[in-house]
């Protein structure tokens, strides 16, 4: 079933293509240009996909930061003392 979009005054009502006119249309083209058609439609999932993907994979990644940040103020004894230099190290061993 055809959706009425919007009308234009030179071209008449515009409405969205069903998935027969697009497979209709595809078969119309010559083989030769069925690999740029399929990256295209690739792109156009990319972009409405993966986008939001790539949104929940950083914010996950962010909430593992942020639990790490707070595990190491909460448990502080549990991780290596980091020395800039080997002078550094030598003084902690002697102190310590």
């Amino acid at each position: 079933m055809a959706v009425m979009t919007r009308t234009s005054k030179k071209t008449g009502p515009m409405r969205k293509p069903g998935e027969g006119a697009v497979v209709a249309a595809l078969r119309k083209l010559p083989p030769d240009y069925l690999p740029e058609v399929l990256r295209y439609i690739e792109f156009l999932d990319y972009k409405a996909n993966g986008a939001r993907a790539g949104a929940v994979e950083e914010a996950a990644l962010w909430a593992a930061v942020e639990a790490n940040r707070k595990y190491k103020q909460e448990h502080p004894a549990e991780f290596l003392e980091v020395h800039e230099t080997g002078a550094d190290f030598l003084n902690a061993m002697v102190d310590g």
